[in-house]
């Protein structure tokens, strides 16, 4: 599923114009977004778990040059499913 289907489908299911869909869905992936960006874990009950990870520093090698390097620390998001969206998988 993209996003334009999702809007589809929440445009279908709340009796809503595409537009208000689109703007509803903006909103609460923008408010997510904004979320994570703050370091904060955006709970969904009954979906799931979004969260900031931070990567230390660590060394690696270039598959190119074959020379060590440091590749640098960064912060990645991950998702955990909730326990209903892994049973309901099952």
């Amino acid at each position: 599923m993209n996003k334009k289907e999702l809007i589809d489908i929440v445009s279908l299911k709340k009796d809503l114009t595409k537009k208000d869909a689109e703007a509803l869905v903006d909103t609460v992936f923008d408010t997510m977004i904004e979320s994570i960006l703050n370091g904060d874990k955006v709970l969904i009950s009954g979906f799931g778990t979004f969260k900031v990870n931070n990567r230390k520093e660590r060394k690696g090698v270039s598959p190119k040059t074959k020379e060590a390097m440091i590749i640098p620390a960064s912060k990645t998001v991950s998702f955990k499913p909730s326990n209903r969206l892994k049973d309901a998988m099952n």
